[in-house]
This record gives structure tokens, C-alpha cells and sequence, in this order.
């Protein structure tokens, strides 16, 4: 098994269309890691697959520093500072992996299952996906200040990249 821990160059960007014009924001500085095992080169998921990702909320930034505090201020930052994925099985083979987890959000929690590529590069591991939610599936209120209204279908799309780090990853239960 290896055990990968997500480096700097990790991110979310979370993207969703508004009244006015396309709302973009982007979380840095994303903790935790995932243990997978390693076979000539490839990645072999298998029943010891794990990983986790945190990032903070304080931390998304849409380069419009107004419309970082509406956000924050709706998503309610303060009250729930961080968005974690843990995940539960991963089912695939060569790049591409079927992968089930729990997604939490807002002080909700909801399981959903999603395609990602995966690969093994420089001796990184890269992890790219996408997932589409619905904020009010978190009791988030879509988003309304005078005629900036955001629609509630959210797009997150992952950057991952995972250093080897050699120690386990944490057990979930």
C-alpha cells in the first residue's frame, strides 16, 4: 500500500451560474491523503483503498472580495468552516475509477458516487473529477443580493496531486 498526502498544487474550483455572470472560486491549502495499492506502476484499487479531503471555506476565493463575503456569508462560513469528502470504495482499473463516498457540507452529510481519473505521474498520484450538487440538498439557500441571484446546481471540479508520504491513512468507520 502506499499513502499519498495532497500537496499545495491540490484544489477545488467551484463553479455555478448567476443572474449576472459565471460565479468562479477556487479552495486551496487541501488536507489528507489516500492509500492505494501500487502494482508495476499502476494503481490497483482494492479493499485497503481509502482517502480523505478537507479544505476550508474561508479559504474559497472568487477574486471579487464582495462577492467572497456574500458567499461566505450564505454558506455560513463561520458556523461550518470546512467541506470533507471521505471515500468508501473504489472499483476501477488503468485511469479510470468508479469511486463512492460521503460528502459533507454545510453540517450535512450525502453519499454519492462519481467517475475520476487517477494516474500515477513523476511519482505523484493525479486525481481529477467532477461532481455536480445542489446547495439546497445542504440546506444552503440559493444565493440572492439585489439582482446577483445564483442558481442552486453547484460544479466542483478536483485537482489532486498526492505526494508519497509512507504512513497509513487514517481508518474510517
Amino acid at each position: 500500500m502506499a499513502t499519498f498526502t495532497w500537496t499545495n498544487d491540490s484544489f477545488v474550483q467551484i463553479s455555478a451560474d448567476s443572474s449576472v455572470h459565471p460565479i468562479t472560486a477556487e479552495i486551496r491549502g487541501l488536507r489528507g491523503q489516500a492509500t492505494c495499492d501500487v502494482s508495476n506502476g499502476a494503481l490497483t484499487p482494492g479493499p485497503g483503498t481509502s482517502g480523505w479531503i478537507e479544505g476550508d471555506v474561508s479559504q474559497m476565493e472568487t477574486g471579487k472580495k464582495l462577492e467572497d463575503i456574500a458567499l461566505r456569508k450564505q454558506i455560513d462560513a463561520k458556523r461550518f468552516p470546512s467541506v470533507r469528502y471521505e471515500v468508501r470504495s473504489v472499483e476501477g482499473a488503468g485511469a479510470s475509477f468508479k469511486v463512492s463516498g460521503a460528502f459533507t457540507f454545510h453540517g450535512e452529510t450525502q453519499q454519492f458516487t462519481e467517475e475520476c481519473q487517477a494516474r500515477l505521474e513523476g511519482g505523484q498520484l493525479v486525481v481529477d473529477a467532477d461532481h455536480t450538487v445542489d446547495i439546497r440538498d445542504f440546506g444552503v439557500k440559493p444565493f440572492k443580493v439585489l439582482t446577483l441571484s445564483i442558481q442552486p446546481e453547484v460544479r466542483l471540479t478536483l485537482h489532486l496531486v498526492g505526494s508519497e508520504s509512507g504512513g497509513a491513512a487514517p481508518a474510517w468507520g
